[in-house]
């Protein structure tokens, strides 16, 4: 029998009829309350009448206000503006709008073309342009592009940032992916075969090591528009590519020698098809070679060219060859020297020349004309004592070392016997650093101890050992304290001593017959007197002249300038210091050897000498005096160093 059918004609008003199942369309144009199962098309929200409480219809079109729950997306859900206080599920659409109550608005994935606020959860799939505007963002992943402050954000290990263009950023790049990746990180590459293949996308600072003539590609070349190739010297080969266009026209000559390495450049605009290359520099690791020049009295062997007869060199030579290393010369300044000192970088010492008092320190008298080991591999300082023929070194453990001649008791050991071996003085807190040790011209030393004072014994005739004694100074064969702990550096000559306190200021005293103390006069003192200023940074002292640097890179000069020593263009004579021209002056400094040659060091590794030249001290190839600074050909390294004493010198330097 068929159901009874009930048609509703020309209803009134909102109709709520309970458990009316509609599984068609629902058109109601009125109002509606209750929940909804099915296809809900065509609903319109009236003026406050519409309230949908549970929508679990698989499709709806319309704008939805109340608690929007179970709604799920079939092939026709499109939300309008969604009002929604709470909200849980995925977003399609137009998501204008969303307010969010404590922990009430839950997004999944949000695909949304326009989204303004903070964000919590999932972030992919948001597109942005122009107008997702995002707050702070906490989501523990995200994919896409990121403009803004990103501050908030983790992401490990699914943080992927494509075009990144932060205001800021911190951080080698490292862990980067994407352009930035290979932006200035190392990567190590070995050339162990005919080819090799250098991968830009692991970096383009290429530390590039050969152990084989080797034909050189590039991989990935996009990842990365200029790159810094390093390269040890080595006797191998490289043929570059051809897309590479060299400065000059041609590849530069590789490095062949173990101890340089070259840099190269190499810049693309086009993606690697081709390049633009040239040599950024080459690195001289040769710094600290040991050189040599001038003449050496007699044949003594001074000049270590192995050869026992007289011989003159206006020129640096090197000794010791082959990469060898050195870290200390014998402090130079010494008067009358026939022989020579100087330590390697691994702690050993060498002497040679002349030896008639065992100033060698080689347990004989045999003079030598090549360097020759002294025991011990912890030497730090060396000093020689010219005429007196002796000398001193002190070691990385504090402890003071002496042999040689010790007439006048120049050795320090409480008396006057001659030794061919090192004798050490007592105690083990002798200062070790640059500026420590030095010879008073001869027949005396001093040295500072690691306290800050100052100590001295030797020969005392023109009261240069600092004990304040005016008439028949006494010479002492034991170390004498003068007065002081603040102490930091000391430089000694034929008669007299200049030393620095912590403080930047300057002290003199001894002999002063030319005005070589700086004091504006010509008196003679037997204790330290202050020379005016509070900013000296490094001193020298000559037999008769004085030259030193200040904080501010300037340089100064005094004493006598016969031979053009200080520099001033003319040979007159200064008792108080006068500025050489420049204000780049290295604090690495300077040495003045007894003949008033004088070497100075700038801050861009050049070296410039001027004054006495006889002999042909000053390296300059010629035998001419300068009064005015002239350099030495060749980039000579960041700290070099020098010693000038007697007629010949030697320096550590990089050419």
């Amino acid at each position: 029998m068929p159901e009874p059918k009930a048609q509703l004609i020309d209803p009134q008003g909102p109709i709520d009829v309970p458990g009316i199942s509609a599984t068609g369309i629902i058109t109601a144009t009125g109002g509606f309350v209750g929940a909804v199962q099915g296809a809900a098309t065509g609903l319109a929200n009236t003026t406050s009448n519409l309230n949908v409480g549970v929508v679990t219809s698989t499709g709806f079109v319309g704008d939805v206000t109340g608690t929007a729950s179970s709604v799920t997306k079939g092939t026709n859900l499109s939300l309008g503006i969604v009002t929604a206080t709470s909200f849980a599920g995925d977003v399609f659409g137009n998501a204008a709008g969303l307010s969010t109550t404590t922990a009430g608005l839950k997004l999944g994935i949000v695909s949304a073309t326009s989204f303004a606020g903070n964000f919590t959860g999932i972030g992919s799939g948001i597109t942005g342009n122009p107008n997702i505007q995002a707050g702070i963002m906490t989501a523990t992943s995200f994919a896409g592009n990121f403009t803004g402050l990103a501050s908030g954000i983790t992401g490990t290990p699914n943080l992927m940032v494509g075009v990144l263009t932060g205001t800021a950023y911190s951080g080698d790049g490292s862990n980067l992916t994407g352009i930035a990746a290979t932006n200035w990180i190392a990567n190590n590459v070995t050339a162990n075969s005919s080819t090799t293949a250098i991968d830009l996308a692991l970096g383009n600072v290429v530390k590039f090591t050969q152990t084989s003539n080797t034909t050189v590609s590039f991989a990935n070349t996009g990842t990365s528009n200029i790159v810094t190739f390093i390269r040890p010297g080595v006797d191998y080969t490289i043929t570059w590519p051809d897309a590479i266009k060299w400065d000059g026209g041609s590849a530069p000559p590789l490095a062949s020698k173990s101890v340089d390495d070259d840099v190269f450049t190499l810049l693309t605009r086009d993606e690697g098809v081709t390049w633009y290359g040239w040599e950024t520099v080459t690195i001289d690791k040769k710094a600290n070679r040991l050189l040599l020049w001038g003449r050496e009295d007699d044949g003594y062997g001074a000049l270590a060219q192995n050869n026992p007869t007289p011989n003159f060199i206006s020129s640096p030579v090197e000794i010791f060859g082959n990469g060898t290393t050195w870290s200390r010369l014998s402090n130079g300044g010494t008067h009358n020297a026939r022989q020579d000192y100087a330590i390697k970088s691994d702690g050993t010492l060498w002497a040679w020349g002349l030896n008639q008092y065992g100033q060698l320190g080689l347990n004989d008298k045999t003079q030598r004309s090549s360097p020759t080991q002294v025991p011990g591999t912890t030497w730090n300082q060396v000093q020689g004592i010219g005429g007196a023929q002796s000398a001193a070194a002190t070691k990385t453990d504090g402890t003071l070392w002496v042999w040689g001649n010790n007439t006048l008791g120049q050795l320090g050991l409480n008396n006057l016997t001659a030794y061919s071996s090192p004798k050490q003085v007592p105690g083990t807190t002798w200062g070790i650093g640059e500026g420590n040790l030095t010879a008073g011209g001869s027949y005396n030393m001093a040295a500072i101890k690691t306290d800050g004072t100052l100590w001295a014994w030797g020969y005392n005739y023109y009261g240069q050992l600092g004990q304040n004694q005016s008439l028949n100074p006494a010479t002492y064969s034991s170390p004498r304290q003068i007065p002081g702990t603040t102490w930091s550096t000391i430089s000694g000559t034929y008669g007299g001593y200049t030393a620095l306190k912590n403080d930047g200021t300057m002290w003199v005293w001894g002999y002063n017959y030319y005005g070589q103390l700086g004091l504006n006069n010509q008196v003679s003192y037997s204790s330290p007197v202050q020379i005016p200023g509070t900013t000296w940074r490094s001193v020298s002292t000559g037999s008769l002249c004085r030259a030193a640097t200040k904080t501010d890179g300037t340089l100064w000069a005094w004493g006598t300038g016969s031979n053009g020593n200080l520099a001033q263009n003319n040979r007159t004579q200064y008792s108080s210091p006068v500025q050489i021209p420049g204000t780049d002056w290295s604090s690495s400094l300077i040495t003045i050897g007894s003949n008033e040659s004088v070497f100075v060091s700038k801050t861009d590794g050049t070296v410039w000498a001027w004054g006495g030249n006889g002999p042909g001290t000053l390296g300059l190839n010629d035998r001419a005096s300068r009064s005015s600074p002239t350099q030495l050909p060749g980039y000579w390294g960041d700290t070099p160093k020098f010693s000038a004493k007697g007629d010949f010198a030697t320096a550590l330097g990089s050419i």
